[in-house]
């Protein structure tokens, strides 16, 4: 394969030798948004691992939809764009298969009246004052004395109860995302991480968290939230939240989509975002937890499987893998099993999506092995394949990154590599419906 790169004014090309059409990769640092504020409207609800930007989502529904159109997230997680469609007029369906985030984008994307919800936020205070512990039930999960302090745990249960009593689903669920917060935060989990590390055992004595003052700033914080929401939010168009896997069928007719605007996770929960064990502790205690409560194994890439080879017509897939191979033959498996679910999301996005509309993934190019593994250009050339043109592909820096620069995968020190800290912005246009499935299980 040859490749030959041009620049000029931030705009480079990429060309192949099998490949008729030059391919813009554009620099574009209005894309950003470095120090605004990303936790406006409902945004602010619930923190959640690797949140779309809103201001990138909603320049993406500006540019390539229209009001009233029908928008869909195949990986909606807490609900960033469906937020933003429902600000900006947008009909909009979720597809998500966290059932906490299912929850989270629920409320975040609901008309609530906050005179309503600031007289449930006073009887909830005032039933947690009165409750005794005999009162509530406590949960029974495992671990959950390791993960939680005495005083914590019966602090939580009075909440929990409390907040059951709700007979409006809405407002009861909008009370549940803030309990599972303060429960976040007042576990014993350590602090700015996604995956489930505990306190050290050292600082763990002086860690003395008030439960119940965190749930009221938080509920005090998304009633704000709600209020600012009511303002811009469009009372005649729909969001409907779907707890479906993106690799299956879901319950999205077929060419109904106007445009898809989604983030897919950069690479498998267990070596990247673990979303699964970010979302276990309030999971539990919200009794949504998933099946088999091991969420990450269901995510794209989480069953490893061995067999079979699929051709994606991708020769930067080709090449990435055979690299990795060089090195872990079973690393890259783990890698090709994440390209084969991502595949067969895309093969859904394709069925739902209307002819010459638009398709929008922003992804980030993660590195394995000390290989990095070019996503956007494998992306481009699988749906090339499947029926998509390739508009651009527009590289943004993410500020404010909630991890290292580096980190070492080896555990040896001195043996670094460079985290991600840019995204690529993919605009594909739907050129024809390709009907392509596997003819085996993957």
């Amino acid at each position: 394969m040859t490749i030959v790169l041009e620049s000029s004014k931030n705009i480079m090309k990429v060309s192949t030798v099998n490949r008729v059409k030059e391919l813009p990769i554009i620099i574009d640092n209005t894309w950003d948004y470095n120090g605004v504020n990303t936790k406006q409207y409902t945004h602010c609800f619930h923190t959640y691992p690797a949140m779309f930007i809103p201001q990138v989502a909603r320049r993406l529904l500006k540019e390539y939809s229209s009001e009233k159109d029908t928008i869909c997230d195949i990986f909606c997680g807490s609900g960033t764009a469906l937020v933003e469609s429902r600000l900006l007029g947008r009909n909009c369906y979720g597809i998500e298969l966290n059932p906490l985030a299912v929850l989270i984008t629920r409320a975040k994307t609901r008309v609530l009246n906050p005179s309503h919800l600031q007289e449930q936020y006073f009887s909830i205070l005032d039933h947690i004052k009165r409750f005794k512990i005999d009162d509530v039930d406590i949960p029974k999960f495992f671990n959950i004395d390791f993960w939680f302090k005495e005083n914590v745990i019966n602090d939580l249960a009075k909440i929990k109860e409390s907040i059951l009593g709700i007979a409006n689903e809405p407002e009861r669920e909008f009370f549940l995302v803030a309990f599972s917060e303060a429960a976040r935060l007042a576990s014993n989990m350590r602090r700015g991480e996604f995956k489930l590390y505990r306190i050290p055992e050292e600082k763990l004595n002086d860690y003395q968290p008030d439960t119940t003052a965190i749930f009221r700033k938080i509920c005090e914080r998304n009633i704000i939230g709600i209020r600012q929401f009511n303002v811009e939010a469009k009372n005649d168009v729909w969001i409907k939240v779907m707890h479906a896997d993106t690799t299956k069928p879901y319950d999205v007719p077929g060419e109904s989509v106007d445009c898809i605007i989604t983030s897919p996770p950069y690479g498998d929960s267990r070596t990247t975002v673990a979303y699964g064990q970010f979302s276990r502790l309030s999971a539990q205690w919200l009794g949504v937890e998933d099946e088999d409560n091991r969420i990450d194994t269901r995510l794209l890439g989480g069953k490893i499987n061995r067999n079979g080879k699929i051709n994606f017509n991708s020769e930067h897939y080709e090449k990435t893998i055979a690299e990795i191979k060089s090195i872990d033959a079973r690393r890259a498996g783990d890698v090709e099993t994440f390209y084969i679910d991502l595949h067969k999301a895309i093969l859904q996005a394709n069925r739902i999506l209307k002819k010459d509309k638009f398709f929008c993934l922003v992804v980030g190019n993660r590195t394995v092995k000390k290989v990095k593994l070019p996503t956007d250009m494998i992306i481009s050339e699988m749906c090339n394949e499947l029926g998509f043109d390739t508009i651009k592909i527009i590289k943004r820096n993410i500020p404010n990154k909630r991890m290292p620069l580096k980190n070492s995968p080896t555990n040896i020190k001195g043996d670094l590599v460079e985290t991600i800290s840019t995204e690529s912005i993919i605009i594909l246009k739907k050129r024809f419906s390709k009907k392509k499935f596997f003819s085996a299980e993957t």
